[in-house]
């Protein structure tokens, strides 16, 4: 090879290195700020918002950490992984820290580190300190590793709402709550730092009742700044939109309690109730995605279910005839015992009943598209459009209902109606009354503010069951349990207002279901009111059988004045007949005994007992068993009566005859008497 040929190799090699440059030029041309500038990888990135300005802040450290890795970025964060790892087992917090910077400057648009390495510090190396401050100070640094992940991820919502959740729930529920959320409030450095990330720690929407800055409230406006920018147009990752939405309006909720915790029992707490009443109520109007396509409203499932019924009519009013005679026969073939059912009116169909009729009606509800074949051509069209739109509408309110299941969203919006009511900061002040009073050892206030609290918790859970499956039901049954103890009884009182939720949450699992409770609850009512009236019946029982033993003592009582000795009798007659006077005085004594056995034979109201007794009386009723009682006593004081007139007149002769006979002339009804 000679020179020549060589030279022009080299000749070559330059002019292609020079042609591959220009298309690398026109491709990779840096913009310089202005629209429509630069090369295509410039206006590609500017077109789909993946440049590193339109991703966040720009670091010139982590474009040097790219570049110094010669290509091997992947490698150099596994090994940097490893790494912080290490120096966490080995407490070497100061090495572990600058593990993770290095990391996140590899890494500043991988959600996934910022996360992972911010739970790493709050959750994992916070536990490793005994003192409370230091370990508040690992949870700040966290917090603001996430914050520094943030101003370099604008555009990842899932990051910011990841934030939002550090401060509410990693502040607000560990076992240092208190102590946090006290430190929080008091931190003026990380408050100033918060302002200059845009969070308003200033504003009446993040302070408490104390005028401070709350954890809860400051967690919130991180999530309502993520929800900003979804509605702006940016796509959640990595996160369902059900469980991203739902947090926000729950850190509201979970301020409230943590205030009525902390003792602010007064207007304080039924205004942040009422405020997470409305932040409930607006999260119900918001339009989530999902993934068949449609977005749903949680809070509109009455009026789907409206539109749909609106629709059903309209299918019917179509279908006209044909839909009858499909649903009469579906009707007729249905079991005796449900059709009974079906066929009774709403108002006299037991509780199971009217549990069955949802079913039953479902059961009945002829096949539309049956229904569409049998219809005549001039009415299938307008049949068609109104069965497709009842399947969207039974989509959306299957998919409705589902979410709000899964967040028990009907939970939160009767909590949100209970909290707001007096009576409810009432009984949840009795019960923090009594629990400082339990444990400043005074008792006797401790049971009374107990036993008042009780009994409006009681009226509470009939009104809102849900409740009982509560966070806060725990804590009132642990106060039932310190209620015991004060009262120094291994069990409740018989008319213990929460007798069903104590027992229900002394069972193995609590009160998993709020209907469960509402049914028990009945049960028990019936079986108290059941049982009150079987006490009432042995009661009166009781007291039928004390009168008549005390109408049988006096009868036995009087039964020897009337059947005495005649010969006692008769010396008596014959000594007042040899007086004078006394055989004057004599009608005037006997009148009055004969009134008062004229009158017991003929009172009002053995008269109207003996008219009882004609009338047909129930065998089991007690009236008719009294009444049977006192005649047969009246009867047995009339048979009484005649018994004594022959013991008189055998010895006494005329004298006793005029006594009798002018007893008899002054008594009214002496007659009857005889």
């Amino acid at each position: 090879m000679n020179q020549s040929t060589a030279f022009r190799r080299k000749i070559v090699y330059l002019v292609i290195l020079v042609a591959t440059l220009v298309p690398l030029y026109l491709l990779g041309r840096p913009s310089d700020g202005t629209p429509d500038s630069g090369g295509q990888l410039a206006l590609m990135r500017q077109k789909y918002g993946i440049a590193e300005s339109d991703l966040g802040e720009i670091s010139p450290a982590s474009e040097t950490m790219k570049l110094a890795s010669l290509g091997l970025r992947g490698v150099a964060a596994t090994l940097l992984w490893e790494k912080a790892h290490d120096y966490r087992v080995a407490h070497e917090w100061d090495r572990l820290k600058a593990s993770l910077n290095n990391i996140a400057l590899l890494q500043p648009h991988y959600d996934k580190v910022w996360e992972h390495q911010a739970h790493n510090l709050a959750y994992n190396v916070s536990i490793e300190f005994d003192d409370y401050r230091q370990r508040y100070e690992m949870v700040r640094e966290g917090t603001e590793f996430l914050t520094r992940g943030v101003r370099q991820n604008r555009k990842a919502p899932r990051l910011i709402w990841y934030t939002g959740w550090f401060y509410g729930q990693k502040i607000g529920m560990s076992d240092e709550k208190k102590q946090f959320r006290r430190l929080f409030s008091e931190d003026k450095v990380l408050h100033d730092s918060l302002a200059n990330e845009g969070i308003a720690v200033d504003s009446n929407e993040a302070k408490g009742p104390d005028q401070k800055p709350d954890n809860w409230l400051v967690g919130r406006l991180w999530l309502d700044h993520g929800y900003d920018i979804v509605d702006a147009g940016v796509k959640i990752r990595r996160q369902s939109p059900i469980n991203f939405f739902e947090t926000g309006p729950k850190w509201l909720f979970k301020h409230a309690e943590a205030i009525e915790k902390e003792g602010v029992l007064d207007e304080r707490a039924v205004r942040a109730y009422t405020k997470s009443s409305e932040g409930w109520e607006q999260f119900g109007r918001r339009s989530i995605p999902t993934n068949d396509g449609f977005s749903i409203k949680l809070g509109s499932l009455d009026d789907l279910n409206a539109q749909k019924n609106e629709k059903l009519e309209q299918f019917r009013k179509v279908a006209g005839d044909v839909y009858e005679k499909m649903r009469d026969e579906k009707v007729a073939a249905l079991p005796v015992d449900v059709r009974k059912v079906y066929e009774k009116a709403p108002e006299e169909r037991t509780e199971a009943g009217k549990q069955a009729m949802p079913a039953i009606l479902a059961s009945i509800e002829p096949n539309r598209d049956q229904v569409l074949k049998q219809l005549p051509q001039s009415a299938q069209l307008t049949a068609i459009q109104l069965i497709d739109e009842i399947k969207d509408l039974d989509a959306r309110i299957q998919k409705t209902d589902s979410y709000r299941r899964q967040i028990n969203y009907v939970y939160w919006q009767s909590l949100a109606m209970a909290e707001q009511e007096e009576r409810t900061v009432q009984a949840r002040r009795l019960v923090y009354e009594a629990e400082k009073a339990n444990a400043d050892a005074e008792i006797y206030l401790a049971i009374e503010k107990y036993k008042q609290a009780f009994e409006i918790w009681a009226e509470i859970f009939d009104d809102y069951p849900i409740l009982t499956i509560d966070d806060s039901a725990e804590d009132l049954y642990m106060s039932i349990r310190r209620y015991m103890i004060a009262i120094d009884s291994e069990d409740l009182p018989e008319d213990f207002p929460l007798a069903t939720f104590a027992r229900m949450m002394n069972s193995e699992n609590g009160i998993q279901n709020a209907d469960a409770y509402k049914l028990v609850r009945e049960q028990q009512v019936d079986l108290a009111a059941k049982r009150k009236k079987e006490l009432e019946e042995e009661e009166r029982a009781r007291e039928l059988e004390a009168m008549k033993a005390a109408e049988a003592e006096k009868a036995t009582e009087e039964q020897p004045e009337a059947e005495s000795d005649p010969s006692e009798d008769a010396e008596m007659k014959s000594d007042e007949s040899n007086d004078p006077e006394s055989a004057e005085a004599q009608p005037a004594e006997a009148q009055p005994a004969e009134e008062m056995k004229q009158e017991e034979a003929d009172s009002p109201e053995e008269q109207a007992d003996s008219e009882e007794q004609a009338e047909p009386a129930e065998p089991d009723s007690p009236d008719a068993d009294g009444d049977s009682a006192e005649d047969t006593d009246s009867k047995a004081d009339a048979e009484s009566a005649p018994q004594e007139a022959p013991a008189s007149t055998d010895d006494s002769g005329s004298d006793d005859s005029g006594s009798d006979d002018s007893g008899s002339d002054d008594t009214p009804g002496s007659d009857d008497a005889s």
